[in-house]
């Protein structure tokens, strides 16, 4: 795999992570995660000690360094409403280029592709309070580009990628945006593994917040029955209707054969 360049505005960053990591003689791109996870946390109220947490407390110092290095990054590059900014999509792809876990590396939608999809699935209506997800969400750039020029609506990012979903919380949670992130098998929906609600009390009382999802959570917000078995015979009947009060149908984004479609199916009538 060849090296990802690292954009200049986001090697500051990236020299906290990597000094940081190699003072203690760690792999960056483990740091990343525990970065990620350090973020996570302290924006989720009321949420239990991190378990496994293996950094004592001048280290988690340096931690506070790179939270406070980031929000003063994306304070010099989000100017207004419209505007967005991923500096993790580029940060991991550097990272990963330049460690050992090679194997893992990831080439993100660039950000003009991000910006001309959005504007390939403009219409004149300006709807808000649908459901719009990316089932491969990468670092969250897509959804990010779409909520800059459509505000108002509820986002959903997914991906097999445990790295991926914390990246695509983060951007989220800072860009002020409502949703939720679910890391499984986008493909078999009953697969659940984890997920995060973002921003749920926003609107509210202006904080940014972050609260984790559990599995009856993640359920209910798609109306699946309580187990994967039942899933699997439902599915293979043939699918089955939704309830009148179910959540409206998903709207996702759909990358194939360089072609854009904008799929709006529920969610279980993906899986087959």
């Amino acid at each position: 795999m060849a090296k990802y360049e690292t954009p200049p505005p986001v090697r500051p960053l990236e020299k906290l992570i990597t000094d940081f990591s190699y003072t203690n003689g760690l792999d960056p791109v483990n740091v990343f995660n525990d970065f990620l996870t350090y973020i996570i946390h302290g924006f989720s109220p009321g949420a239990p000690p991190l378990q496994n947490w293996k950094y004592k407390r001048l280290q988690n110092m340096k931690f506070m360094e790179m939270l406070t290095g980031w929000v003063r990054l994306m304070a010099s590059r989000i100017k207004d409403d419209t505007s967005w900014y991923d500096p993790f999509g580029d940060l991991y792809m550097a990272l990963v280029s330049k460690s050992t876990q090679q194997s893992q590396g990831q080439f993100f939608t660039p950000v003009h592709i991000c910006n001309l999809m959005v504007l390939c699935t403009q219409t004149e209506e300006k709807k808000t309070g649908q459901r719009i997800g990316d089932p491969t969400c990468g670092s969250g750039r897509l959804l990010l580009a779409y909520h800059a020029r459509n505000p108002g609506n509820y986002l959903i990012g997914e991906d097999i990628n445990r790295t991926c979903c914390l990246m695509t919380v983060c951007n989220m949670l800072i860009h002020g945006y409502v949703g939720e992130v679910i890391c499984h098998d986008s493909l078999n929906p009953g697969n659940f593994v984890d997920g995060w609600k973002v921003n749920p009390m926003l609107a509210w009382t202006g904080i940014p917040t972050i609260k984790r999802m559990n599995m009856e959570e993640y359920r209910a917000g798609r109306n699946l029955p309580a187990s994967p078995y039942i899933i699997r015979k439902t599915m293979s009947a043939g699918g089955r209707k939704r309830k009148a009060d179910s959540p409206p149908p998903l709207q996702t984004f759909s990358r194939c054969n360089n072609d854009i479609k904008y799929d709006t199916k529920p969610d279980h009538q993906h899986e087959k």
